[in-house]
């Protein structure tokens, strides 16, 4: 079984490159152990893991002892789960903004709000399912920061003289893009504060430079890949708006600096722990 959201974690965010998957994996545990840290995860703490994926925050609540449900809207994903935990967890398909009779002592999310529309109901939802005492602990990209410079580069490349052809190229319509850039970091404390929650804490980092993390890159590999399981790869989108004399200019412009690592990227990120009294 498989769906957009199973099939971008197994393939399309890492361009079905087992080494790009590796690194992916690699960036992501420091935000996973963050996110559980904060939660104070530990065993017998009952963890919701809400939007699951692939299970990156659930599988490591099961590792420190907690007992965990794991919830996503993508029943290709719960099976994902499944197939790596058994029975040694729960498993739930559900919304992020209806997650009926559930209970938990902590709610964990790692990059699920930028798909959700109406997040504040969201929100309530994580206050109504914790039992007193209870933490939500999340992690979001925070897409709104640099968001003109951004389109207008491709996410950071140098794209002199290719500007026109780089203006067609920008993943998915505004539609598709809404929910992704229509929230900051203060929103979230506005979410959280609005639905009920107390102590709020929020850790923002913005940066604008080089990540070694993205780099260097197999060009087959960087065009193989969607930046979120909504939109097509490089390659498609190329091929769908562009001539061939056109992707070859644009590949003669990017592939350099994929392969270089030399890309400027823009990022934000916010990480909110909030308690219900």
């Amino acid at each position: 079984m498989t769906d957009v959201w199973a099939e971008w974690l197994r393939n399309r965010r890492s361009g079905g490159s087992e080494e790009q998957r590796r690194r992916v994996l690699e960036r992501l545990g420091p935000v996973r152990d963050r996110i559980l840290d904060a939660a104070d995860v530990g065993p017998g703490v009952v963890v919701l893991d809400v939007g699951c994926g692939d299970g990156l925050v659930g599988l490591g609540a099961l590792e420190r002892g907690a007992d965990v449900i794991f919830s996503d809207i993508s029943e290709a994903c719960l099976d994902d789960c499944r197939a790596i935990a058994g029975d040694r967890a729960r498993y739930v398909r559900t919304d992020a903004t209806a997650l009926g009779d559930l209970e938990a002592d902590a709610v964990t999310t790692r990059s699920v709000l930028i798909y959700v529309d109406d997040k504040q109901r969201a929100f309530d939802e994580f206050f109504r399912v914790l039992r007193p005492g209870g933490r939500l602990s999340i992690f979001e990209p925070i897409n709104r920061f640099g968001m003109d410079e951004n389109r207008r580069t491709l996410g950071g490349f140098d794209v002199t003289g290719v500007e026109d052809l780089v203006a067609r190229l920008w993943p998915g319509d505004d539609e598709t893009n809404r929910a992704m850039v229509d929230f900051d970091e203060r929103d979230l404390l506005a979410l959280a504060d609005r639905a009920g929650f107390v102590d709020l804490q929020l850790d923002y980092r913005a940066s604008v430079g080089s990540d070694p993390s993205l780099a260097p890159r197999d060009w087959a590999t960087f065009v193989g890949s969607a930046p979120n399981p909504l939109v097509p790869t490089l390659a498609e989108t190329m091929a769908a708006e562009l001539t061939p004399d056109e992707t070859a200019r644009v590949t003669a412009k990017l592939r350099p600096q994929v392969e270089a690592g030399t890309l400027v990227t823009r990022l934000a990120t916010a990480y909110l722990l909030a308690h219900k009294s």
